[in-house]
């Protein structure tokens, strides 16, 4: 029933040297950076890689550059829709073993890939799979799924010897191949199956520009210091504390770690900045000069706030912007009194993407921007009330990895490089805008626009939570995605997960877990913080909005 995999490095050497023709067409370079944590930690663990999935292209770069690295390329898991004629034997030998989406219902395969997953394990190969399950099609990381982390859990407690650390990968393209099968199938179209035929649709991209690709190594989680943390007395099979719902706990707690480091390994690049400067402005069009100074502001955001193991480009503005135009497809016009740069709305979709990428690396800096800049002056213990009630919400849905324990210091030194940076000003304990005619006014105010659609979501949820007509979570969630559509072409928000049912119903579960919304006879009802949620996401949305989901509502 399961074809055992065996590795040749004829094959694999003969990818490399394909692998290295193919690199050089499509790349600037690859950057690869961490690459000591991987070489250090093989040599006293088994590595089971977890990178984001962003393309069909993950699978053959990681295995590339850990090859070129002296590391032995891992066994990779793959969906059975990889597993074509010809090239689906080839990928065996370099390496992959297929697997169906579910195992639901078909006992029997489940059981032997348990069993096949458990001798990979015991014998120390190394392994990757990808938790968030399929490409990411948003440029968002995916809700993580835990199908493959239980059975590592399960492997892990029958036969403990072999030592594993997660090791999170993530990839940081400046242009994707597969854009334009994402847009379509985000507007509509059905999702194509893979064919044997779009190995050869690759040449005619080699036209392009793609930039540079970043493959960064991020925190590694080490599985027995993780369940000694949170499963205690894991080794005990009998232990009555193991119930199904402890692991379950468990496994969905590993999940989610391992999401916020593989954001903690976010490389920000020269379209990351521009895409994220670009499309907070209201038709996607700013002025050269304008959009050097958000550049700036933004790269020293980003440089000063972000975790450890995040890197940011170290081109300047004037370079970040001549390479975003050339890999973006960036429109410019030229005008006498200063250059104006603008997107098309094909390409403004597709900068959603990038700036998906990166969108929880700013998302703290944005709430803390939205907050002053609606109030106009505000206290520093308004500002950690407002955060410390939003956050956990922005923290579910971005894969935040700030706990609410050093959420203060974190609401605190973001001030501080909001100060810097010209954004805003602090005299005692109030922080207050700048002159509304000044440049830091102006890149205050679209900083704090990036976050504002994640409020806008929320707060129709909340709305129709509120509202006593609605009854069931299905039923929430349609209507959300309902009002969101409409509210997109009121405003003209060229964002396709802005209406993104999977969001609405994470933030739903969000809800539940914190206890602001509870269940009684199959309705959800307000509880606990709503009413301080809902009045503290309402003060920071314009009345039009606000204004615009009334009407919504009243029209559903």
């Amino acid at each position: 029933m399961y074809k055992r995999q065996h590795q040749s490095y004829r094959v694999i050497r003969s990818f490399q040297i394909l692998l290295t023709w193919l690199w050089n067409k499509l790349y600037d370079g690859i950057n690869v950076i961490n690459i000591d944590i991987p070489k250090e930690i093989a040599k006293s663990h088994e590595i089971i890689y977890i990178p984001c999935h962003r393309s069909h292209i993950d699978y053959l770069l990681l295995s590339y550059v850990l090859y070129n690295n002296g590391l032995t390329p891992p066994h990779i898991a793959a969906g059975k829709n990889l597993n074509l004629p010809i090239v689906g034997s080839i990928l065996r030998r370099a390496g992959a073993f297929y697997m169906r989406r579910s195992f639901h219902g078909d006992l029997l395969y489940k059981a032997i890939f348990d069993e096949y997953l458990h001798l990979m394990f015991t014998k120390g190969y190394s392994v990757e799979y990808f938790i968030e399950g399929g490409r990411s099609r948003t440029g968002r990381t995916l809700s993580p799924r835990t199908g493959m982390l239980s059975m590592t859990v399960s492997s892990f407690r029958r036969d403990p010897v072999k030592n594993i650390a997660f090791l999170p990968v993530y990839f940081g393209y400046e242009r994707i191949l597969e854009g334009s099968t994402y847009q379509g199938e985000l507007s509509g179209k059905t999702k194509q199956d893979e064919s044997i035929f779009d190995i050869f649709g690759i040449f005619s991209t080699f036209k392009k520009a793609f930039g540079q690709v970043d493959v960064s190594f991020g925190a590694p989680l080490y599985l027995n210091e993780f369940l000694d943390d949170h499963l205690p007395d894991w080794k005990q099979e009998t232990n009555q504390a193991l119930t199904p719902t402890s692991m379950t706990q468990t496994h969905n707690l590993l999940a989610v770690k391992l999401a916020e480091r593989i954001n903690d390994a976010a490389t920000i690049n020269p379209t990351n900045l521009v895409a994220t400067a670009l499309l907070c402005t209201p038709k996607q069009t700013i002025g050269e000069q304008r959009l050097r100074n958000q550049v700036k502001v933004l790269r020293a955001i980003s440089r000063l706030t972000r975790a450890d193991s995040t890197t940011v480009t170290t081109l300047n503005e004037i370079e970040i912007i001549k390479h975003a135009e050339q890999v973006a497809g960036l429109d410019r016009i030229s005008h006498h009194s200063g250059d104006i740069l603008t997107a098309s709305a094909t390409t403004a979709i597709a900068l959603t993407y990038y700036r998906n990428n990166t969108l929880h690396i700013f998302a703290l800096a944005s709430l803390i921007a939205r907050i002053i800049r609606f109030k106009g002056r505000v206290s520093v213990a308004e500002i950690n009330e407002n955060c410390e009630i939003i956050y956990p919400f922005l923290a579910k849905e971005l894969f935040l990895n700030i706990s609410m324990q050093d959420l203060p210091e974190r609401i605190a030194n973001t001030v501080e490089v909001l100060i810097a940076v010209g954004l805003v000003m602090k005299e005692a304990d109030i922080v207050s805008t700048t002159d509304q005619t000044s440049d830091g006014f102006a890149s205050l105010t679209e900083l704090a626009e990036i976050v504002e659609p994640c409020l806008e979501r929320f707060h129709i949820v909340l709305m129709l939570i509120a509202d006593k007509d609605i009854r069931s979570s299905k039923e929430i969630e349609a209507s959300a995605l309902d009002v969101a559509q409409r509210l997109s072409l009121i405003f003209g928000i060229n964002s396709p997960e802005f209406f993104d049912r999977s969001l609405f119903a994470r933030f739903m579960t969000a809800l539940s877990a914190t206890d602001s919304i509870t269940k009684t006879d199959q309705t959800w009802i307000p509880s606990g913080s709503f009413t301080k949620l809902h009045s503290s996401i309402d003060s920071l949305l314009d009345t039009s909005v606000r204004f615009n989901v009334i009407q919504s509502l009243s029209h559903r």
